[in-house]
């Protein structure tokens, strides 16, 4: 089912609507990318996970906007990254081949909301809690290794949702067939990045490694999604 097609059965059905699907699905994937960098570029200040409990009470202490801001975002991250991948799915589900793919997706999809909703959980305990925390450094410690552990293993379910919407994506010809390639080396990054979230959550040097397979995903989304908006598939 190319992209084409699947947009004009969804306009002949909803031709009065102010927005089609694949309008609808594409700003859900570019607001999901926007967040997401947002995000990023927020808690670049943030502690490394190695940080002591002292490093960690501090930031969440003396930056609260900086703690709140990606708090606040994470909701509607979600709901943007969940219309992004329905429309992959939609778009996929008259072929087999293309469905399965979808399904691998929306699979790694549900993981990384699973995943990194532990991380915000980690991250709003600390903020909410933060003052009364400063005399728990064990328990501090212990909520920054989980929410190193959290992240690290959602880098992996990255790698799967990479790896499934791209040739879902490629086959109903919403992304060019050089982005589905590259989708291997990304998301071997992230896997490996995973597969040492024990490094990772001490302190390790991985994140760098998995930062290549995060811009692959991020390029994926916007390709994808704009693709979505002008309602015309690849050549």
């Amino acid at each position: 089912m190319s992209v084409s097609t699947a947009i004009g059965q969804q306009n002949r059905t909803r031709g009065k609507e102010p927005a089609t699907f694949g309008r609808l699905a594409g700003t859900g994937g570019l607001v999901f990318a926007a967040t997401l960098l947002a995000q990023n570029i927020i808690r670049a200040s943030a502690p490394g996970f190695d940080a002591t409990p002292a490093q960690v009470t501090a930031y969440f202490l003396h930056h609260r906007a900086a703690a709140l801001v990606p708090l606040g975002l994470f909701p509607v991250e979600m709901i943007a990254l969940f219309a992004f991948v329905a429309a992959m799915w939609t778009m996929a589900a008259d072929r087999e081949q293309s469905r399965w793919w979808a399904g691998v997706g929306m699979l790694g999809a549900a993981t990384i909301a699973a995943l990194f909703a532990i991380v915000n959980i980690t991250e709003i305990v600390l903020t909410a809690k933060a003052g009364r925390l400063d005399g728990s450094p064990a328990v501090v410690q212990a909520l920054w290794a989980l929410h190193a552990a959290a992240f690290g293993l959602d880098l992996a379910a990255i790698a799967v949702a990479l790896i499934g919407l791209s040739y879902a994506a490629a086959l109903v010809r919403l992304i060019p067939g050089w982005l589905t390639v590259a989708a291997w080396p990304g998301a071997a990054c992230l896997l490996t990045t995973a597969v040492f979230t024990v490094a990772l959550a001490n302190g390790g040097p991985w994140l760098v490694v998995g930062l290549a397979g995060f811009a692959i995903w991020l390029l994926f989304v916007i390709i994808a999604s704009v693709s979505l908006l002008r309602e015309r598939p690849i050549p």
